[in-house]
């Protein structure tokens, strides 16, 4: 009888540290593709100097390609949050984005400032197990450099 005991405590052991060790490592696979995510989001930002429909669908064509399908829920500090297929969606975004105006509260009355803005980018990543799905949901962010005379005009109605 003292045998069993034993044996199975044991493998409780055991089983516990492989759940553990699995854990892990899905939660480090997930934050290195967000990762990847995040940088690429930034990267396609300023290559396009702003956010318009052409720089949605190049993230939509992107997350698609990298097989992101990560969600999470976007507040207004987090600014607007997107799809993949590029639709707007506040509550099961994969991706938020908010533009901030540099110069909105200068005195400017001879327009001797530039447009200059920069952009927010959040994405999410959650520890995701087989058996137990979504347990825990992290995320991500990250900004663009100085962005002058971006393509909605300095607008950040994106």
């Amino acid at each position: 009888m003292k045998e069993s005991f034993g044996a199975l405590s044991i493998t409780t052991i055991f089983v516990t540290l492989i759940i553990l060790f699995s854990g892990y490592l899905c939660i480090s696979v997930n934050q290195t593709k967000a990762y990847s995510v995040k940088n690429e989001l930034v990267n396609i930002i300023q290559r396009h100097n702003g956010v318009d429909t052409t720089t949605i669908d190049e993230i939509a064509g992107h997350l698609t390609e990298v097989g992101y399908r990560s969600v999470g829920k976007c507040d207004e500090d987090d600014g607007i949050g997107y799809t993949i297929s590029g639709s707007k969606s506040q509550t099961k975004a994969n991706y938020c984005i908010k533009c901030v105006n540099i110069n909105i509260n200068l005195n400017d009355p001879y327009n001797q400032f530039p447009n200059a803005t920069y952009y927010k980018v959040k994405v999410f990543f959650s520890l995701d197990l087989p058996i137990v799905n979504d347990v825990f949901k992290f995320y991500l962010k990250g900004t663009t450099k100085t962005l002058y005379y971006p393509v909605n005009g300095g607008g950040c109605s994106v």
